[in-house]
């Protein structure tokens, strides 16, 4: 197959190569920076003559056979050059890089991934070299993550369903399909059947208001160790182990610099909740409770904090209703969510089986305590229960859908059937009159763009019934409201809004912090109140005296809103264009009044109304597909 593109000038070759059952789509942008780095054509066919010659993909290597495969690499490049080709792609799919140089260097290493890795051994042999390179982060961070890594990613590299653009695709943006001059694909571009609209006919409810706590992104450290460095050079400080000399972490917490939360400040923050509000009728949490040692997880590591928080929230809340959701932290390795079908396939070598029972079945039983709830979160670690006649909690697994979780490259049509099962529980509520409250971790401006569309299409459909969103994933403070296009006019409407809940944890440079909402009796939000307690006054009080806990103003007053409907948050967005008085107040609840943040922004030249407008206005989310490229190819 041959194509020119002549608007882009660029050309695609696909080279059908049939071997392992597998397919490999060359791009021929891929060819002249094989040869930059080869120095001579001849290389590039010595890959092929690897991918013709190499075993299969296996759990375990011998030390001969890993040895041949590591000589048999570094005949067509070097290691350094590989590991630097790795980490660009991994640093551009986290911070959303999809321009035409990311594109086309995500191709070449996934070419060069599914050529040349056959086993997860050769990546954790190759860490050593491919981590000299890397800057930011301590070696041992970079070897155990890459360990961590192997498994799934020699995996996937040798038995996704994508084409190599397809997994680019995925992974970084649709506007690289486009951009290699292809058409989209259904892997690409799918859409879920939704059912037509019917009659709504809300259920009587009483007029009684209530109380809910959401509490997010907590990530307890269990090694969190005061006077220990907090300026260590790793994803997180403030341990006895952490390397360095700045013996700075407070015994409460510590906001300057990467340090989560011992277990007394936690203990003692929740504590003071369930004392100074009594009145919680319900709790929502967003998940993330693992510390940030993402190089150093193990299953049985964060299983243990799991079920610190987990026993915590018990001893606090008793028999309150309590709604938990699992974060991207929860899973090992970080962020990688294995679908139901591969745990199959693999018999369970690759599974979500230790994490999905063990809640299901015994930490949170208490709260997932119907046969159905446990069902779907046996799953794929999504549920949802009925508060009451009126109202029922939907309760996703959205870090599924992350862009790093690597495994949507091995399907990512709807992974573990979750929209379908959202669209169902939609349409039943709809049928019975009830409203729905909504729960996630990554919101849905953070995950891959086809499945954000379906989410979008979704909230569009049902959006009278959705009466809101909770999420958590960015420490922030923060309003996200979501847009679709309206083709004929060319301008953007407004179809759904979520809350961002203030984490617990400082990481990094803020001040703790949870919401409290008033919300009616179906559940829609009527006003809110931020809470946080300042670290470093904290500290400076010492241990003897806990944590102060204090909140300013409701969300309706700071705002100067009148409700906290959709319609309201989007005349928010829109006064916050030219209000600097409102963008100042935001930004403050955005971080809780952090005095290391300011300073941070402060000596990064950032500290100004138009970054501090930047943060506010950049959660006005459009969907994924209506900002695409134009794609015409056939």
């Amino acid at each position: 197959m041959y194509r020119q593109n002549t608007g882009t000038d660029m050309h695609l070759i696909g080279l059908n190569l049939q071997y392992l059952d597998l397919t490999y789509e060359v791009h021929l942008a891929v060819v002249p920076q094989l040869m930059a780095n080869m120095n001579s054509l001849i290389k590039l066919g010595l890959i092929l003559a690897i991918l013709c010659t190499s075993g299969a993909y296996s759990y375990e290597t011998s030390e001969h056979d890993l040895n041949a495969m590591i000589a048999e690499i570094e005949a067509t490049i070097t290691i350094d050059e590989l590991g630097e080709m790795f980490f660009e792609m991994f640093e551009n799919v986290e911070f959303n890089i999809h321009d035409r140089q990311a594109c086309e260097r995500c191709n070449t290493t996934i070419t060069y991934s599914r050529l040349l890795i056959q086993s997860p051994d050769l990546i954790k042999s190759l860490a050593p070299i491919m981590c000299k390179k890397v800057v930011g982060q301590t070696i041992r961070v970079c070897e155990g993550l890459l360990e961590r890594m192997s498994e799934p990613l020699a995996y996937l590299f040798q038995h996704t369903k994508l084409t190599t653009p397809e997994i680019c695709g995925t992974f970084l943006s649709p506007d690289c399909i486009t951009l290699f001059g292809l058409p989209f694909t259904h892997n690409i571009k799918w859409e879920l059947p939704l059912p037509k609209r019917k009659p709504f006919t809300p259920k009587a409810v009483n007029d009684k208001q209530l109380k809910m706590l959401h509490l997010t992104d907590i990530h307890l450290d269990l090694w969190y160790t005061p006077g220990s460095n907090s300026s260590c050079g790793e994803f997180v400080c403030c341990r006895s182990t952490s390397p360095g000399d700045n013996h700075t972490a407070g015994y409460w917490s510590q906001t300057k610099d990467n340090c989560d939360c011992p277990q007394y400040f936690v203990d003692n923050s929740i504590k003071q909740i369930g004392d100074n509000h009594k009145d919680i009728d319900l709790v929502i949490w967003t998940g993330d409770n693992i510390p940030h040692d993402v190089w150093n997880t193990t299953r049985d590591v964060n299983l243990q904090h799991i079920r610190a928080m987990t026993d915590t929230f018990k001893k606090t809340f008793g028999d309150l209703p309590v709604f938990p959701c699992l974060g991207n932290h929860e899973s090992h390795p970080i962020n990688l969510y294995v679908p139901e079908e591969l745990s199959i396939k693999t018999q369970g070598k690759l599974s979500m089986k230790w994490l999905y029972d063990t809640l299901a079945d015994d930490y949170w039983k208490q709260w997932i305590d119907t046969e159905e709830a446990k069902k779907t979160f046996k799953k794929g670690g999504y549920y949802s229960k009925r508060f009451s006649d009126t109202l029922k909690v939907v309760v996703m697994n959205t870090n599924m859908a992350q862009n790093e979780n690597y495994y949507i490259a091995y399907d990512p049509i709807d992974p573990d059937g979750q929209l379908q099962w959202l669209i169902d529980e939609l349409n039943s509520a709809e049928t019975d009159g009830s409203y729905v409250m909504l729960l996630g971790h990554i919101p849905p401006s953070d995950l891959y763009a086809s499945w954000s569309h379906n989410y979008f299409r979704i909230m569009e459909r049902y959006q009278h019934l959705i009466v809101s969103s909770y999420f958590g994933h960015t420490h922030n403070d923060e309003i996200v409201v979501l847009y679709n296009k309206d083709f004929e006019t060319n301008g953007t409407y407004a179809i759904s809004h979520g809350y961002i809940g203030a984490s617990l944890t400082t990481y990094t440079l803020l001040n703790p912090g949870y919401r409290i909402f008033t919300i009616d009796s179906n559940g829609r939000p009527l006003d809110f109140d931020v809470f946080y307690t300042n670290v470093t006054d904290d500290n400076i009080k010492g241990q003897q005296k806990p944590p102060k806990w204090s909140s300013d103003t409701s969300g309706k007053q700071m705002y100067g809103m009148d409700s906290l409907s959709t319609e309201s948050w989007d005349l928010f967005m829109s006064r916050a264009k030219t209000d600097d008085k409102l963008v100042r107040s935001y930004v403050n609840h955005y971080h809780r009044f952090s005095d290391d943040f300011i300073q941070d922004m402060t000596t990064k030249g950032r500290y100004n109304m138009t970054d501090m407008r930047d943060i506010l206005l950049t959660r006005q989310i459009l969907n994924p597909f209506h900002k695409l490229l134009p794609n015409n190819y056939k």
